[in-house]
């Protein structure tokens, strides 16, 4: 189904929530492009030593080496750049779903009691998805559409 005033098509706000969560808690999405970034450093790259004798080797790892940290940083970058775009409610809900501060905290810095607050979270949520999906090319769109 799709928004009749501009021809989008319709969000599932709970989804999308609970899939923005996913993608920055598991540990097969945003924490291991993050590890990548900060763990790669692209002047350790060594360029490839030829000895003159054919090498049993396919393909240029280092080559690989630095599409994959370009990638992890395109996205860690797309999500500081989410972050800082967004919202101060958004700032909080983000060290919250990262481990950053616990929910108790995030109620107390907001000051809302807990129904509020997690009206408020999945709002946040939601308003991350919508700009990190603008962010770069390689930032995903984590919405999900009904």
């Amino acid at each position: 189904m799709e928004d009749v005033l501009l021809g989008l098509p319709k969000i599932d706000y709970d989804r999308t929530a609970e899939n923005v969560v996913e993608f920055l808690t598991n540990r097969s999405y945003y924490p291991r492009l993050y590890d990548i970034c900060m763990q790669a450093n692209p002047e350790n790259l060594k360029s490839p030593s030829l000895s003159g004798m054919p090498g049993g080797s396919v393909g240029n790892s280092n080559e690989e080496k630095m599409v994959k940290y370009l990638y992890a940083k395109a996205i860690v970058d797309g999500v500081s750049q989410t972050i800082d775009k967004g919202s101060n409610e958004l700032k909080v809900v983000f060290s919250n779903v990262t481990g950053e501060i616990s929910s108790v905290e995030a109620m107390q810095t907001l000051h809302y009691e807990k129904s509020r607050y997690y009206l408020i979270r999945k709002r946040a949520l939601n308003e991350f998805a919508d700009i990190l999906e603008v962010q770069n090319l390689h930032c995903p769109d984590l919405h999900v559409y009904i």
